[in-house]
């Protein structure tokens, strides 16, 4: 029978908890969450280095949800050819799990965009549909989250692995920055797609990592 550590469900539930509350917040209309989207907005909209737009606006379009889908088969392919099986399974599987929950809360709650609450707000880019949470942000989450656990997991080399997780900490980070810098969403939406995004990556990491470690090992004595 499978192993498996407890500390992933523990990040799991403290995401959640980030997450529900967020959504309480907003369905009840809350002061405070009006605060934090306004405070947080003023800061990212008018503290930036004007230098800095092409880069948001290439990286905003980077976690569409369309690229992150084509981006997740790449990658699971990509690890099937390797042999990696379950790791394949265990990334379209995130990425499926992800795209399913995000779309559903959003038509659950419906929480309007900046620029359609606020006709004064001019989006930088296109956008449709409903606000809350951030497709981008728990995309983008989920995506570089996988592939900073299978770094950790599949290589051999440090060096590497702090490399990739250094550079898919800043996508994650810029991607959700640049949701709210480009104004076409709240940071709260980004803030709650980041928690779930989180939320589903640790449970799925739960349930595939004892196999995960399992296969490495097995595929190390394969190269030899």
């Amino acid at each position: 029978m499978a192993q498996r550590r407890s500390l992933p469900l523990y990040l799991s539930g403290i995401a959640l908890l980030i997450f529900v509350t967020l959504l309480i917040g907003i369905v009840n209309n809350a002061s405070w969450i009006h605060m934090v989207d306004q405070h947080v907005t003023t800061f990212v909209t008018h503290f930036h280095a004007a230098t800095l737009k092409p880069l948001l606006l290439v990286v905003t379009e980077l976690g569409n949800p369309s690229i992150l889908i084509v981006l997740t088969m790449v990658l699971a392919a990509g690890l099937l050819v390797c042999r990696y099986r379950t790791a394949a399974v265990f990334t379209a599987s995130v990425g499926a799990i992800m795209g399913v929950l995000n779309v559903s809360i959003k038509y659950l709650i419906q929480r309007p965009r900046p620029f359609i609450a606020d006709p004064q707000i001019r989006a930088l880019v296109k956008a449709s549909g409903f606000s809350f949470p951030s497709g981008h942000s728990s995309g983008t989450m989920m995506f570089y989250g996988t592939i900073i656990l299978l770094a950790w997991t599949l290589f051999k080399h440090p060096t590497g692995k702090w490399l990739i997780t250094v550079l898919a900490v800043l996508m994650i980070g810029l991607t959700g920055y640049s949701r709210i810098f480009v104004r076409v969403h709240y940071p709260t939406d980004v803030l709650a797609g980041f928690s779930l995004g989180f939320a589903m990556l640790m449970i799925s990491w739960w349930f595939f990592s004892p196999y995960l470690s399992r296969q490495h090992p097995r595929k190390q004595k394969a190269d030899r």
